[in-house]
């Protein structure tokens, strides 16, 4: 049931569906981390798509390398058994491994470009942490239309329900919602990107309650609430501990929370992942600083999320059909640009 170019690994103790694509030397690698019950294969589409309609097309065609992830589901007969227990720790340390072996092996720089998109938002902490501790690390996480690690920002989510497998159920929940997102792609393509037969078959499954943005548990058969522990697993209030950071969103009404909350939300951690590497940081600098540079710093700072944000054409799938595929890959050189400049401009001033 494999796709052509994936191949099915082990790390962390447990099963990933995984595709590399090699780039241009000297690039850093473009890790694409999938979201909540959807393969990694939206990145690269089937063997009988339209290569120019997906993601890992266009960052081949600026030769960056690409890693695409997907963690255990029930889905497309890729996996053969289920893990209702595997938790945001667990994603973490899998992804980790799996980008430090493909790095080591290939001879990449040591920092990974990360497209976090939908659910993989939560991973942004707890991914940089694993990498770290393995003499790696993220040069920028990019998330896409993503959770953040507030908590209680997609209440929808509250209502999943195990199925037999202890897995979160994604039928009666939320799978009718991404047929209708992947639809209206299809019709801004101008012809199918995906079936939405194929799309269901191969693409979507049943997946670990724990690493919902609901902060649910799988226990003893049931789904439980665990606030306190989530948090801690995300990284909620550990902002210095984060990634540099920039968002891609839309302007959806099908999918209004990220269309709406995605710039507050991630403006948060932009802000305060800057404020804490750069500035707080240095607190005898900042304490020395001359009004002007004071008044400058203010300014850059203040404008640092606005500037490392872009609200892109299209729904949750933005990144599907080839203009929004390669309008997805122009934004994040644009985004890797700016996140420099921003850190260079407030590095400046602290200087």
């Amino acid at each position: 049931m494999l796709y052509p170019g994936e191949e099915l690994t082990e790390a962390a103790g447990y099963p990933a569906l995984v595709r590399f694509e090699s780039g241009r030397p000297g690039l850093p690698v473009v890790v694409f981390v999938t979201g909540g019950g959807v393969l990694g294969r939206i990145a690269y589409g089937p063997p009988e798509g339209r290569a120019a309609d997906f993601l890992c097309h266009w960052l081949h065609e600026d030769g960056f390398p690409s890693l695409v992830l997907s963690y255990p589901v029930d889905s497309g007969g890729v996996f053969d058994t289920a893990f209702p227990q595997f938790s945001i720790t667990d994603w973490a340390e899998q992804s980790g491994e799996i980008i430090a072996r493909y790095m080591d092996r290939n001879g990449l720089p040591a920092n990974a470009i990360v497209l976090g998109w939908s659910m993989a938002g939560r991973i942004a902490e707890p991914l940089h942490a694993a990498l770290r501790r393995k003499g790696k690390g993220i040069e920028l996480f990019v998330a896409m239309a993503a959770a953040s690690a507030l908590p209680h920002t997609l209440p929808g989510l509250d209502h999943l329900k195990p199925a037999a497998s202890g897995l979160a159920a994604i039928r009666g929940a939320y799978l009718d919602w991404l047929l209708h997102c992947l639809a209206d792609q299809n019709g801004a393509a101008g012809h199918v990107v995906l079936d939405a037969e194929a799309f269901t078959r191969e693409m979507t499954g049943d997946f670990p309650v724990g690493l919902a943005a609901s902060a649910m548990r799988y226990r003893d058969g049931a789904f439980v609430p665990d606030p306190a522990g989530d948090a801690i697993e995300v990284g909620t209030a550990q902002y210095r501990a984060f990634p540099p950071l920039a968002l891609m969103t839309h302007a959806s009404a099908l999918d209004a929370r990220h269309a709406l909350t995605d710039r507050s939300t991630w403006g948060v951690y932009i802000t305060q992942q800057l404020c804490e590497g750069l500035v707080f940081s240095q607190p005898d600098k900042l304490a020395a600083l001359p009004g002007q540079k004071w008044a400058l710093l203010v300014e850059h700072v203040g404008h640092a999320a606005l500037r490392l944000s872009a609200t892109l054409p299209g729904n949750h799938m933005f990144s599907l059909g080839e203009k929004g595929a390669r309008r997805t890959v122009q934004t994040l050189k644009r985004l890797r640009q700016t996140a420099a400049d921003v850190a260079g401009e407030i590095s400046h001033l602290m200087d």
